[in-house]
């Protein structure tokens, strides 16, 4: 199916969801085939039970080993693909209710990363963050608490998803954390979709917040962005096919508008106008 998608040239792909350790031979001829690139390996710990009191803050030491040992398993597949990056999203990290040990947390989180960054060496990790769901309070929640753990690690291989809909649930201004992260020197990539901004709805990119858009190209742009131009939508009633095609198409249409009329929007900025 992916393969009928004109613009498309890579595959995000889950592990161990998508494919298992010793199904890696099987998932590189598929991509060989269709002549896909798979710009990172992501860690799935969110649909799994056992993860459903967390993975690197679970309270059960075992837990917080196997995901630690899981990510690291990602990173070795990686580097035998060829694969320059994993993603680690925490999708069951975090609390429900008041009256938790956050101190606790926020320390096995950090010493998460740090492990496996460590381990990753010269390929990088981007770290996702979201505010809510499947938890009330995902960690880490927004940008700026993924830069905080950024900056206790100090690791240059650590970086950042700025995922459209995740930066709307927190109300972040998407340019905005484009440039924040860019301040700091972190590695970061993009996950395209749009929403209305109080809950991650994963609709077609550009359905909803065409001038957001514009101005999150005008600073990728400006600060020559050269990453993936990943999708992250779920076309639950939308033909897929259609669906990833008007996004992609959405995305290449606005980047060479802002390319074609960049020096006019930042002289625009620049008089405040």
């Amino acid at each position: 199916m992916a393969s009928q998608v004109k613009l498309m040239k890579g595959v995000e792909i889950h592990f161990p969801s998508d494919f298992k350790e010793g199904e890696v031979e099987k998932v590189q001829a598929l991509m060989d085939k269709y002549d896909f690139e798979v710009p990172t390996i992501c860690l799935n710990f969110f649909t799994d039970p056992k993860w459903q009191n967390g993975s690197f803050t679970s309270r059960d030491p075992k837990i917080r080993k196997e995901a630690i040992k899981t990510t690291k398993k990602a990173i070795d597949i990686a580097k035998e693909m060829g694969v320059k990056a994993c993603t680690v999203w925490l999708g069951q990290d975090g609390h429900d209710y008041l009256f938790n040990d956050y101190d606790r947390a926020w320390e096995w989180i950090v010493r998460g990363f740090g492990e496996v960054v460590d381990y990753a060496k010269t390929l990088t990790v981007f770290m996702e963050y979201k505010q809510k769901e499947p938890r009330t309070h995902v960690m880490p929640a927004n940008v700026g608490k993924a830069l905080y753990i950024v900056d206790e690690l100090k690791a240059k291989n650590l970086g950042v998803v700025i995922d459209v809909g995740h930066a709307f649930m927190s109300d972040e201004n998407l340019a905005e954390s484009v440039a924040l992260v860019n301040r700091r020197h972190v590695p970061f990539t993009m996950h395209f979709n749009d929403a209305y901004g109080y809950w991650d709805d994963d609709m077609i990119a550009g359905s909803i917040n065409l001038w957001r858009y514009v101005e999150l190209f005008y600073q990728l742009r400006k600060v020559h962005y050269d990453g993936w131009y990943d999708l992250d939508i779920f076309p639950y009633r939308e033909d897929p096919v259609k669906a990833v095609g008007q996004s992609l198409g959405f995305i290449d249409y606005v980047k060479r508008k802002v390319e074609g009329n960049y020096k006019e929007i930042k002289s625009a900025i620049a008089e405040g106008n």
